[in-house]
This record gives structure tokens, sequence and C-alpha cells, in this order.
């Protein structure tokens, strides 16, 4: 889109009306008068969205799985090139025309590589797939036998039918086929090892853990379904809308479980995660239609259809294609929903007139029951879009975006009841059409200003999984060392406080800027950019140092009682540090209990900020992620290919 952009730009410069219209874009007072102007402007300096959309390709699925082939198959054999094949195939998979050999090729293929890494159920699956389809006979002896290897390692012996399938089809194999001796004598040790009276399996390491309980509020609050009554939304000129407490809070407290509006998935987790539940899966199946979707079932593939899919499908690939941003899709897929809960666009205008009109800016959003509702369109509709704070540039930049997005929904889905013809100057007329441009545009203002990371723990690191749209965490300001965390759950988002908080104090976030990794300049410079506002926190007001300057506590008190104490809580900490690191936590929940009273010491007998609270912070947000969502690679068992 920059090249779009730079175009239109050179075009407006040629014909000396630059100026003229930045001054009359200027003037527009509402998001759907910004885009009826830039729709106009597209019309009349032939800015026309023109792309395929990178549709269903069988040569570029056989390029995709041949790629994945040099790899795996002949190339080093270890975990990193076993993850590289299997986001080749599953590509492969994703480019590969529904129904046709290709995308049958593609299942069989990545189901040699799931083998190789342990994914036996997964293993099963891609099998089961591809001969479903149009896989071609004289391999299918080789897949009737890697699912009985699998079958037996899963110590499910009950194979015999698999194994006749498995020689019918070698049976029809012709004599020529330099692979039938090979596969004849797999069948012949197979057919041995489910005779033997001790069966010799191997250690799939294949424990399906269940996933640690939702933690819990403590008690509910009465305008916020997801919160604890610890907390309430006030406002105020300077704050805007914010978040205090209403009695003292504890370190570890949980004060919110918030299941988002919605959800999305980062486009570069695409082939490693399901678009709709965003769990790891590799083995996902595409969207029979598009090249951007992959579930991890079909029964997310349908759940996403009905929910929103159904139009973005025609639209994400060629918004993809111009290098759209997550945030843009993101815009769109708000969109469509706030329109099916509304019941369409007559009945969304009404929805929003009421948000428009209601004067109490604390409760602007709440739903007629008098709460904030997370699961609820109007209660992300009245996030802050900062729209009065935001360049001219800015703002155009968003609109030329939207409109895009616009052509792409009128002309190439039914969302508007038919698909629209491709004319410009119709669509910036078509009142419908511009008014859900608004609400997009509205959208690209709000995502950069409130929404979240739904992230995940790879390694010794936190990540982003996704995008989440939390109405009641939005409203938490920030500060660049924040009282509570933030903590990522396969399907809700986690608040649990990290330092003592007073009654009538805030509740801080952080929004990705924190003093120990980033100076104050620089922090600020970057949070006004973003957020539009100069940060007041205490680290900002007395420019704490980073983390490498920062001093311990053994300088730092001076009571020779208080440096007990501290000594006395922390003596455990190194090997807690050690466990964190190693990821070995789970069954040792008093790891948990007992930073926490270190966090409770270190703010009662040190002054801030302590090289050592830091530390002990840090540990502790490691340990709640180890519990959240993790991205785990698989590993390379002893097989022989």
């Amino acid at each position: 889109m920059d090249k779009i952009q730079d175009t239109l730009n050179t075009r407006l410069i040629v014909a000396g009306k630059h100026h003229e219209l930045t001054d009359r874009y200027k003037k527009l007072k509402t998001d759907q008068e910004r885009v009826v102007f830039t729709l106009n402007v597209m019309q009349e300096y032939d800015i026309v969205p023109t792309t395929t959309g990178m549709p269903k390709n069988a040569k570029e699925s056989e390029k995709l799985r041949e790629q994945g082939n040099q790899v795996f198959v002949k190339g080093i054999f270890n975990n990193t090139t076993c993850i590289d094949a299997l986001k080749l195939y599953t590509k492969s998979i994703a480019f590969a025309p529904y129904p046709s050999e290709q995308l049958a090729l593609g299942y069989a293929n990545r189901s040699a590589v799931l083998f190789h890494v342990g994914l036996y159920l997964e293993c099963i699956q891609d099998i089961d797939r591809a001969l479903a389809l149009s896989y071609p006979d004289n391999l299918k002896a080789k897949l009737y036998l890697r699912k009985t290897e699998c079958l037996i390692i899963l110590r499910n012996y009950s194979v015999e039918d698999i194994l006749k399938e498995a020689q019918y089809w070698l049976d029809k194999m012709s004599s020529n086929d330099t692979s039938r001796e090979k596969l004849k004598a797999k069948l012949d040790n197979l057919r041995d090892k489910t005779v033997q009276t001790e069966l010799r399996t191997m250690n799939t390491d294949a424990k399906i853990s269940e996933p640690p309980p939702l933690p819990a509020t403590q008690s509910h609050n009465n305008e916020v379904p997801c919160a604890s009554d610890a907390v309430a939304i006030k406002y105020n000129n300077r704050y805007g809308r914010h978040i205090v407490a209403t009695r003292d809070i504890d370190p570890g407290e949980v004060i919110a479980v918030e299941k988002p509006y919605s959800l999305i998935l980062m486009q570069e987790n695409m082939q490693t995660h399901c678009s709709n539940c965003l769990r790891v899966c590799w083995a996902n199946v595409p969207c029979n239609y598009c090249t951007y979707a992959m579930y991890c079932s079909e029964e997310c593939r349908i759940i996403e259809w009905k929910k929103c899919h159904d139009i973005e499908c025609a639209v994400f690939p060629p918004l993809i294609e111009y290098a759209f941003y997550n945030l843009d899709l993101f815009s769109i897929r708000l969109a469509v929903l706030a329109l099916r809960e509304a019941g369409g666009i007559t009945e969304l205008r009404t929805m929003l007139k009421e948000v428009d009109e209601h004067d109490d800016p604390r409760t602007k959003g709440f739903s007629r029951d008098g709460k904030l509702h997370s699961d609820r369109y109007i209660s992300v509709y009245s996030l802050v879009t900062n729209t009065e704070k935001r360049s001219v540039s800015d703002l155009f930049k968003r609109s030329l975006d939207t409109c895009f997005i616009l052509y792409f929904l009128a002309t190439r889905t039914v969302i508007f009841g038919a698909k629209l013809p491709e004319d410009l100057s119709a669509l910036a007329k078509n009142n419908d059409v511009t008014f859900f441009g608004g609400l997009i545009l509205r959208h690209q203002q709000i995502i950069p200003s409130n929404m979240h990371t739904f992230g995940e723990t790879q390694g010794l690191d936190c990540v982003e999984r996704g995008i989440a749209a939390m109405p009641f965490f939005s409203l938490f300001n920030h500060s660049c060392d924040p009282n509570i965390l933030r903590h990522s759950r396969p399907k809700h988002i986690v608040i649990y406080v990290m330092y003592p908080i007073r009654k009538g104090e805030q509740l801080l976030d952080n929004y990705g800027k924190h003093y120990a990794i980033t100076p104050r300049a620089t922090r600020q410079q970057k949070l006004l950019k973003q957020y539009y506002f100069t940060c007041d926190c205490i680290p900002c007001q007395e420019d704490w140092p980073l983390y490498h300057e920062l001093q311990s506590c053994n300088t730092l008190v001076k009571k020779p009682e208080d440096k007990v104490k501290i000594k006395k809580a922390l003596r455990k900490f190194n090997i807690y540090v050690d466990l964190a690191t190693k990821g070995k936590v789970h069954d040792k929940s008093y790891i948990i209990e007992d930073l926490l009273k270190m966090v409770r010491v270190l703010h009662n007998c040190a002054p801030m900020p302590c090289h050592e609270m830091s530390n002990v912070i840090e540990t502790l947000k490691r340990v709640y992620d180890l519990y959240g969502n993790i991205y785990e690679i698989p590993q390379v068992r002893t097989h022989r290919k």
C-alpha cells in the first residue's frame, strides 16, 4: 500500500491539487465523510484496486511441495528441517485446489514428517485425508503401512483391516516398482509385531495433559461481568476512563478474566496455528476456497465460516497481496461481527446511534442493563479513537486503506446483498457502503490505541500469537512499571496484580514500553506517537535507570533488620529462576506463592527501583506464562526415513 499512496501523492502533486485536497480533507467531520471523499479521489486519479488474491493454484502447490521435499527428503534431518518441511507442506496444502491430487499428495507428504516428529495422531489424520482424496493407487500401500506403525506405537493393535488394505494395494503395484520389495518387507515386519506375545512399543511421550484450570476472581463486579469488585471504572479529564482499586489488593490476586470480543491470528502463524481457535496445530486443514485461512479441524473451519470467514475469504487474500497489516484485517472482522450481531445495516445504524448520543463518557458503550459486556460490539465501538489528535497524513492513509478494503468487500462479497459493480463513484454514492466503510475506518483508529497482544511462550520468550479486542482491559492506563500482568490462556486473558495496590490507586498496564528496557526519551516518544499521551508515571518522573544500571537492595536498604528479611525471603530465588528457565514449574504450585512473598517483602523493605525486585517480577511473569499458551516445537524421534 505504500507504493499505492506514493503513486497517488505523485499524481496529486503533478496536478497541483495536493494542498487543496489536504485542506478539504481537514474540514471533514465524520469517518463516513472521509470514506466518501477518498473514494472520489481514487476515482478521479485512477487509483483502482487490482489483484488476483492468491487463488488456489495446482502448480504453486506442487512447487511448495517440492520445496518441502528438498528440505525433508534430501536435506539434513533434524528438528529445524522437519519444522521447515512441515510449514512448506502445509502451505502446499493451502494452495492445492479442493479436491485434487495435489491436496492428497500434500497431506501424504506432511504425514511423513508428522510421523518422524512423533505426532502420530496428526499423522493418522493426514493419512486419512489423503486417502479420502485422489491419492495415487501405487502409493497407497506406503500410507497404510505408515498408519499401522502409528497405531502400534499408540498401542492400538487392531490393525488387521489396515494391513489387508496395505496388502491389497501392494499386490496392485507394478513388479517393476523399486519400492515394492521394501514395502513388502515392512508389511511382514509389522505383521510379526502384531502377533508377538510381548509387543515392543516405542516411548511416544504422548501424554495429553489437561490445561491448567482457568483462574477466577474472588468476587463479581456489578458493572463489569468479567471483573472483580476490587476494581471500578472511573473517569476524569486527565486520565479519561481508567481503573482504580476499591480496596487494598495483594499481589497475585486475579482482578479480571476477560474473553476477547474477537481474536485474529497473526499472518505469520497461519501454517502453525488454527485461524479460528488460535491453538498450535501442526496438521492444519485449509479453507476450501482461499489460500489464507487454515484450521486445526473441520469443526473449527465450519465455525469460522459461519462467524465471519464467508466474507473474509474473498477479501483477506487480495489485501495480503497488497501487504496489508494484521490491524487492517482485524478492522474488517470487527465490522463483519458488528453487522451480524446487529442483524443488518439498519439495525446497526440504530444500535450505534444510541451509543453516539450517550452523554456520560464513563458509561459509554455500556449495555441497557448498566453493564460493560465483553461480548457485545458497542463495548468495542466506544473505545477511544484519538481522531482529533491524528495528523491529516495518518488519517488519510487509514482512509485509503479502508477504501481498498471496502472496494473488495463490495465487489467480491455479498455483504451488501449482492456483489456490486466495480465503480468507485457508484460506491461513493451508496450510503450503506460508505456507512460501513466509516465503521471500518473507525476500527483503523481504535485498534492501534486499544488492541492487545494475545501471547504465547516460545522457549524463553513471550511472543504474539494473535491480536485480541478486549473492551474492559482497554480501559487500563499505562505505566512504564505496571502493577498488573496480562496473561494469555487459550480463550481468555487474565489480569494478575503484581505489586500491592492501595484503595483508590490506579491499576496500570504496560503498553510495550518498560523502564528497564527502553530509555525514558525513547519510551515517551513512542508512546506519544502511537497513543497520543506524554507518560508521567513514576519511572518517567524520576527517570529510573535501565536494568543493567539498577542498584541492589544491599546498597539501597539501610536498616539491618530489613536486609535480614530480604535475605530470608530470597533464599530460594535462584532455585526458582533455574526451574522457571527450564520450564519445570507445573507440579510446584508453591513457587508462585514464594515469589509473591518476595514481592511483598521487597515492596515493604526496599525502595524502587531495585535490581532484586525487577528479577523477582520477571521470574513471576515467566512462571505465570508457563501456565498459559505454549508453543512447543515437536522433536525428531529415532525413526529412520
